[in-house]
Protein backbone atom coordinates (compact mmCIF):
# COMPACT_ATOMS: atom_id res chain seq x y z
CA UNK A 1 0.00 0.00 0.00
CA UNK A 2 1.60 3.43 -0.96
CA UNK A 3 2.50 4.98 1.96
CA UNK A 4 -0.18 7.88 1.56
CA UNK A 5 -2.88 5.19 2.03
CA UNK A 6 -1.22 4.18 5.08
CA UNK A 7 -0.94 7.82 6.48
CA UNK A 8 -4.98 8.10 5.77
CA UNK A 9 -5.86 4.87 7.20
CA UNK A 10 -4.12 5.30 10.42
CA UNK A 11 -5.56 9.15 10.67
CA UNK A 12 -8.97 7.67 10.06
CA UNK A 13 -8.59 4.80 12.77
CA UNK A 14 -11.17 4.56 15.73
CA UNK A 15 -12.97 7.40 14.09
CA UNK A 16 -16.65 7.65 12.36
CA UNK A 17 -14.51 6.80 8.62
CA UNK A 18 -13.18 3.45 10.13
CA UNK A 19 -14.15 1.11 7.59
CA UNK A 20 -15.76 2.97 5.36
CA UNK A 21 -13.51 4.43 2.73
CA UNK A 22 -13.15 2.51 -0.02
CA UNK A 23 -10.19 2.84 -2.74
CA UNK A 24 -12.12 2.46 -5.82
CA UNK A 25 -10.98 2.51 -9.72
CA UNK A 26 -7.91 2.27 -11.79
CA UNK A 27 -5.63 1.72 -8.65
CA UNK A 28 -7.16 -1.81 -7.38
CA UNK A 29 -7.55 -2.61 -11.23
CA UNK A 30 -3.70 -2.31 -11.60
CA UNK A 31 -2.76 -3.55 -8.48
CA UNK A 32 -4.61 -6.59 -9.26
CA UNK A 33 -3.15 -6.70 -12.53
CA UNK A 34 0.18 -6.27 -10.96
CA UNK A 35 1.23 -3.23 -12.94
CA UNK A 36 2.73 -0.09 -11.55
CA UNK A 37 1.03 2.04 -8.56
CA UNK A 38 0.27 5.48 -9.93
CA UNK A 39 0.57 8.90 -7.58
CA UNK A 40 -3.31 9.06 -8.01
CA UNK A 41 -5.77 7.71 -5.61
CA UNK A 42 -10.05 7.87 -5.61
CA UNK A 43 -11.34 6.90 -2.23
CA UNK A 44 -15.49 6.88 -2.11
CA UNK A 45 -17.10 6.98 0.75
CA UNK A 46 -21.29 6.37 1.86
CA UNK A 47 -20.75 9.61 3.38
CA UNK A 48 -19.34 13.74 3.38
CA UNK A 49 -16.18 13.43 1.92
CA UNK A 50 -15.01 16.71 2.55
CA UNK A 51 -15.36 15.91 6.29
CA UNK A 52 -12.83 13.32 6.02
CA UNK A 53 -9.85 15.60 4.09
CA UNK A 54 -10.80 18.66 6.69
CA UNK A 55 -10.10 15.82 9.65
CA UNK A 56 -7.21 14.74 7.96
CA UNK A 57 -6.10 18.21 7.23
CA UNK A 58 -6.62 19.24 11.05
CA UNK A 59 -4.43 16.07 11.93
CA UNK A 60 -1.42 17.50 9.68
CA UNK A 61 -2.03 14.38 7.38
CA UNK A 62 -2.19 16.88 4.24
CA UNK A 63 0.12 18.45 2.20
CA UNK A 64 -1.68 21.77 1.45
CA UNK A 65 -5.61 23.00 2.01
CA UNK A 66 -7.73 20.83 0.68
CA UNK A 67 -9.43 21.22 -3.17
CA UNK A 68 -13.38 21.32 -3.11
CA UNK A 69 -15.60 20.64 -5.88
CA UNK A 70 -18.95 21.13 -4.02
CA UNK A 71 -21.02 20.25 -7.31
CA UNK A 72 -19.47 16.96 -7.36
CA UNK A 73 -19.12 16.05 -3.53
CA UNK A 74 -15.48 15.60 -3.74
CA UNK A 75 -12.43 16.99 -2.69
CA UNK A 76 -8.53 16.82 -3.55
CA UNK A 77 -5.86 16.27 -1.10
CA UNK A 78 -1.92 16.12 -0.88
CA UNK A 79 -0.40 13.41 1.28
CA UNK A 80 2.99 12.72 1.17
CA UNK A 81 3.50 13.51 -2.70
CA UNK A 82 -0.05 11.61 -3.85
CA UNK A 83 -2.81 13.00 -4.74
CA UNK A 84 -5.98 11.62 -3.10
CA UNK A 85 -9.39 12.42 -3.84
CA UNK A 86 -12.31 11.52 -2.07
CA UNK A 87 -16.17 11.14 -3.02
CA UNK A 88 -19.41 10.71 -1.70
CA UNK A 89 -20.59 7.79 -2.78
CA UNK A 90 -23.41 9.39 -5.79
CA UNK A 91 -25.63 8.64 -8.91
CA UNK A 92 -25.69 11.25 -11.81
CA UNK A 93 -27.75 13.03 -13.87
CA UNK A 94 -26.60 14.37 -17.27
CA UNK A 95 -27.73 17.54 -19.76
CA UNK A 96 -27.98 16.60 -23.41
CA UNK A 97 -25.34 19.41 -24.03
CA UNK A 98 -23.26 18.56 -21.02
CA UNK A 99 -20.83 15.89 -19.45
CA UNK A 100 -21.21 17.64 -16.11
CA UNK A 101 -23.49 15.77 -14.19
CA UNK A 102 -26.26 16.70 -11.26
CA UNK A 103 -25.15 14.71 -8.45
CA UNK A 104 -27.00 13.81 -5.50
CA UNK A 105 -25.89 11.25 -2.94
CA UNK A 106 -26.25 7.29 -3.09
CA UNK A 107 -25.12 3.53 -2.17
CA UNK A 108 -21.31 2.48 -3.13
CA UNK A 109 -23.54 0.25 -5.79
CA UNK A 110 -25.16 3.41 -7.26
CA UNK A 111 -21.51 4.57 -7.32
CA UNK A 112 -20.44 2.11 -9.14
CA UNK A 113 -23.29 1.92 -11.71
CA UNK A 114 -22.04 6.00 -12.97
CA UNK A 115 -18.36 4.40 -13.68
CA UNK A 116 -17.29 3.86 -16.65
CA UNK A 117 -16.11 0.21 -17.17
CA UNK A 118 -16.56 -2.84 -15.03
CA UNK A 119 -13.19 -3.28 -14.12
CA UNK A 120 -12.86 0.60 -12.68
CA UNK A 121 -15.35 -0.60 -10.05
CA UNK A 122 -13.51 -2.77 -7.84
CA UNK A 123 -13.02 -1.45 -4.45
CA UNK A 124 -10.66 -1.89 -1.48
CA UNK A 125 -11.56 -1.25 2.29
CA UNK A 126 -8.79 1.22 2.87
CA UNK A 127 -8.49 -0.34 6.55
CA UNK A 128 -9.46 -3.58 6.71
CA UNK A 129 -8.20 -4.60 3.27
CA UNK A 130 -11.60 -6.28 1.99
CA UNK A 131 -11.93 -6.34 -2.31
CA UNK A 132 -15.58 -5.32 -3.05
CA UNK A 133 -17.04 -6.16 -6.41
CA UNK A 134 -20.25 -3.97 -5.85
CA UNK A 135 -21.68 -4.76 -9.75
CA UNK A 136 -20.37 -8.59 -9.34
CA UNK A 137 -18.68 -8.14 -13.08
CA UNK A 138 -15.43 -6.26 -12.24
CA UNK A 139 -13.74 -9.07 -11.48
CA UNK A 140 -14.73 -11.28 -13.85
CA UNK A 141 -14.38 -9.45 -16.71
CA UNK A 142 -10.79 -7.91 -15.12
CA UNK A 143 -9.03 -11.71 -15.46
CA UNK A 144 -11.31 -12.62 -18.90
CA UNK A 145 -9.97 -9.09 -20.29
CA UNK A 146 -12.86 -7.33 -21.51
CA UNK A 147 -13.99 -3.91 -21.49
CA UNK A 148 -17.68 -3.86 -20.46
CA UNK A 149 -19.57 -0.50 -19.35
CA UNK A 150 -21.80 -0.50 -16.24
CA UNK A 151 -24.73 0.11 -17.69
CA UNK A 152 -25.91 -0.07 -21.39
CA UNK A 153 -22.79 1.38 -23.47
CA UNK A 154 -24.94 4.09 -25.13
CA UNK A 155 -26.42 5.59 -22.20
CA UNK A 156 -22.86 5.36 -20.82
CA UNK A 157 -21.52 6.89 -23.84
CA UNK A 158 -24.19 9.44 -24.10
CA UNK A 159 -23.59 10.55 -20.70
CA UNK A 160 -19.97 11.64 -20.59
CA UNK A 161 -18.84 11.07 -24.32
CA UNK A 162 -15.34 11.33 -22.94
CA UNK A 163 -15.56 7.32 -22.13
CA UNK A 164 -15.00 6.98 -25.60
CA UNK A 165 -11.95 7.95 -25.95
CA UNK A 166 -10.75 6.43 -22.69
CA UNK A 167 -11.99 3.01 -24.28
CA UNK A 168 -10.00 2.94 -26.87
CA UNK A 169 -7.15 3.92 -24.65
CA UNK A 170 -7.55 1.42 -22.10
CA UNK A 171 -7.79 -1.34 -24.51
CA UNK A 172 -5.10 -1.01 -26.38
CA UNK A 173 -3.05 0.13 -23.06
CA UNK A 174 -4.21 -3.22 -21.27
CA UNK A 175 -4.91 -5.59 -24.54
CA UNK A 176 -8.24 -6.07 -23.53
CA UNK A 177 -11.15 -6.99 -25.84
CA UNK A 178 -14.60 -4.51 -26.48
CA UNK A 179 -18.02 -6.34 -24.86
CA UNK A 180 -20.16 -7.16 -27.27
CA UNK A 181 -22.01 -4.03 -28.67
CA UNK A 182 -19.54 -1.74 -27.19
CA UNK A 183 -17.61 -0.92 -30.33
CA UNK A 184 -21.21 -0.46 -31.87
CA UNK A 185 -21.95 2.17 -29.14
CA UNK A 186 -19.49 3.97 -29.57
CA UNK A 187 -19.86 4.25 -33.64
CA UNK A 188 -23.49 5.50 -33.19
CA UNK A 189 -22.73 8.23 -29.98
CA UNK A 190 -19.36 9.03 -31.68
CA UNK A 191 -20.88 12.90 -32.68
CA UNK A 192 -21.39 13.28 -29.01
CA UNK A 193 -17.42 13.65 -28.47
CA UNK A 194 -18.17 17.49 -29.87
CA UNK A 195 -19.24 17.98 -26.71
CA UNK A 196 -15.98 17.75 -24.96
CA UNK A 197 -13.41 20.21 -24.44
CA UNK A 198 -10.38 20.25 -26.86
CA UNK A 199 -7.84 20.34 -23.86
CA UNK A 200 -9.53 17.02 -22.72
CA UNK A 201 -9.10 15.19 -25.91
CA UNK A 202 -5.71 16.22 -25.81
CA UNK A 203 -5.38 14.61 -22.58
CA UNK A 204 -6.59 10.98 -23.52
CA UNK A 205 -5.00 11.43 -27.29
CA UNK A 206 -1.57 12.21 -25.87
CA UNK A 207 -1.98 9.21 -23.16
CA UNK A 208 -2.81 6.92 -26.23
CA UNK A 209 0.62 8.24 -28.73
CA UNK A 210 2.95 7.97 -26.04
CA UNK A 211 2.28 3.90 -25.00
CA UNK A 212 3.58 1.23 -27.57
CA UNK A 213 0.47 0.76 -28.87
CA UNK A 214 -0.49 3.80 -30.21
CA UNK A 215 -0.78 3.20 -34.25
CA UNK A 216 -3.15 0.37 -32.83
CA UNK A 217 -5.15 3.29 -31.00
CA UNK A 218 -5.21 5.57 -34.06
CA UNK A 219 -6.73 2.43 -36.26
CA UNK A 220 -9.25 1.88 -33.74
CA UNK A 221 -9.77 5.70 -33.69
CA UNK A 222 -10.56 5.97 -36.99
CA UNK A 223 -12.73 3.20 -37.33
CA UNK A 224 -15.05 3.92 -34.76
CA UNK A 225 -15.72 7.50 -36.28
CA UNK A 226 -14.00 9.13 -33.07
CA UNK A 227 -10.59 10.35 -35.15
CA UNK A 228 -12.76 12.63 -37.46
CA UNK A 229 -14.47 14.62 -34.80
CA UNK A 230 -11.24 16.30 -33.44
CA UNK A 231 -8.39 15.91 -36.58
CA UNK A 232 -10.36 14.85 -39.58
CA UNK A 233 -7.17 15.47 -41.56
CA UNK A 234 -6.14 12.25 -40.87
CA UNK A 235 -8.94 10.45 -42.71
CA UNK A 236 -7.94 12.99 -46.17
CA UNK A 237 -4.61 10.12 -45.77
CA UNK A 238 -6.84 7.49 -46.81
CA UNK A 239 -6.10 5.88 -50.22
CA UNK A 240 -3.88 8.64 -50.99
CA UNK A 241 -0.88 6.89 -53.35
CA UNK A 242 2.57 7.78 -53.60
CA UNK A 243 3.69 6.78 -56.49
CA UNK A 244 6.27 3.52 -57.56
CA UNK A 245 8.47 4.46 -54.08
CA UNK A 246 5.99 3.37 -51.89
CA UNK A 247 3.92 0.41 -51.07
CA UNK A 248 1.36 1.84 -48.63
CA UNK A 249 -0.70 4.96 -48.99
CA UNK A 250 -0.42 8.03 -46.87
CA UNK A 251 -2.32 6.51 -44.04
CA UNK A 252 -0.63 3.61 -43.50
CA UNK A 253 3.08 4.69 -44.33
CA UNK A 254 2.20 7.35 -41.41
CA UNK A 255 1.33 4.88 -39.11
CA UNK A 256 4.68 2.72 -39.92
CA UNK A 257 6.52 6.05 -39.37
CA UNK A 258 5.42 6.30 -35.93
CA UNK A 259 5.59 2.46 -35.04
CA UNK A 260 9.51 2.97 -36.06
CA UNK A 261 9.74 6.84 -33.88
CA UNK A 262 8.12 4.84 -30.64
CA UNK A 263 10.84 1.42 -31.73
CA UNK A 264 13.28 4.43 -31.58
CA UNK A 265 12.13 5.96 -27.99
CA UNK A 266 10.99 8.91 -29.89
CA UNK A 267 9.29 11.91 -27.52
CA UNK A 268 5.94 12.99 -27.88
CA UNK A 269 6.71 15.92 -30.32
CA UNK A 270 8.34 13.85 -32.53
CA UNK A 271 5.31 11.19 -32.39
CA UNK A 272 2.92 14.08 -33.24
Amino acid sequence: MHPALERIAELTRKTEWEGRLWLVGGAVRDELLGLPPSADYDIVLKGDALAVAEHLFRAGGTDGNPNTYARFGTVAVGVLGATIEFATARRESYDPDSRKPHVEPATLIDDARRRDFTANTLMRNLHSGQLLDPLGMGLADLHTGVLRTPLDPAQTFHDDPLRMLRAVRFRWRLGWEYAPGLAEAILAESPRLDIISRERIREEWTKMLLHPTASDAMRDLLALGLLSRFAPEFEAMLGVTQGKWHHLDVWDHTLLVLDNVIQDGGHLGLRL
